[in-house]
């Protein structure tokens, strides 16, 4: 017992001096930094707000959690459909119910989607989970009486790149006009000038096949785009790198016929931009902003 308690001592020495001396910028940083992060998503507040799961298939990660404001939910200022990040593959909405709550305070409904995740299911999967999570909304607002409600749909890494995927190229049936906005937050929009990891193997495929290039969002940019962007990355993202994003924003810049506004953030990691919702700063102001101006106006 002495021998395990002092393999455990030497372990989280180990573990504290890495969190205090490795440079920002690179994946360990990141991975030092994610036990930090998910205690602060499980140890959220979410309480007073109300909340309903809305299956729109028949596997279990086909649902969505729908939030509500407190005060006066039939008159929400805004919807925002909210993906989560975690590598196309971890988290559950039910660990964002923080996000939701935060939102919500500022008088907007919510939905926060899963979807099937790797390694056993692939972008193509998820591309026929975003349509239907898309067209299940759609009904739902509908149904609610949320039709005046603006809907904006952004995320947070991988959920950041859903978003992009289902705004940029969204199902037949939807109108064309329902998604006034879309952010993204540390984002993986531009898949080809990103390393050759793992993780997005198992999302898109090999580089040579004709999946991978339907997963990157880059590659819907043309001249027929016309939605009011949001993209916030920092220059020290250790997960995603910020040139594969300049790359997309400087894109999107020249094609899109609405605003692109490109947030670059200083000295900023992966992590410090997903904790928009624990920590005071240019990542949450600037997400705030940016929602309130997509307010319908009059409530």
């Amino acid at each position: 017992m002495l021998f395990f308690f002092g393999l455990l001592f030497f372990f989280l020495i180990l573990y504290l001096l890495l969190l205090l001396f490795t440079p920002k910028g690179n994946l360990l940083h990141e991975v030092l930094h994610l036990p930090v992060f998910w205690w602060q998503a499980l140890s959220g507040k979410a309480s007073g707000i109300q909340e309903k799961r809305i299956h729109y298939g028949p596997h279990g990660r086909q649902y969505m959690l729908y939030f509500l404001p407190a005060e006066q939910p039939s008159q929400a200022r805004l919807t925002v459909i909210y993906f989560h990040g975690g590598g196309w593959r971890f988290g559950h909405p039910e660990q964002f119910r923080a996000h939701a709550r935060l939102l919500t305070m500022q008088g907007y409904a919510v939905l926060l989607p899963s979807y099937r995740r790797t390694p056993r299911h692939c972008y193509r999967h998820m591309r026929e989970d975003l349509d239907e999570i898309l067209l299940t909304a759609h009904a739902l607002l509908q149904e609610q009486g949320l039709a005046h409600s603006p809907v904006v749909i952004g995320g947070m890494s991988a959920g950041g790149n859903m978003a992009a995927l289902a705004a940029l190229a969204p199902p037949a049936g939807l109108p064309t006009d329902w998604i006034k906005g879309l952010f993204a937050l540390g984002a993986p929009l531009n898949l080809e000038q990103m390393s050759d990891s793992r993780t997005v193997r198992h999302f898109a495929g090999p580089r040579n096949q004709p999946m991978f290039r339907e997963a990157s969002p880059i590659n819907y940019l043309n001249q027929g785009v016309n939605i009011p962007t949001l993209l916030l990355h920092g220059t020290l993202d250790g997960m995603v790198e910020f040139a594969s994003v300049a790359a997309f924003a400087k894109k999107l810049k020249q094609h899109n016929r609405a605003e692109t506004r490109f947030v670059i953030l200083e000295n900023s990691t992966h992590l410090n931009v997903a904790g928009w919702v624990f920590q005071p700063g240019l990542p949450r102001e600037a997400l705030l902003a940016w929602l309130k101006e997509r307010e319908a106006p009059g409530l």
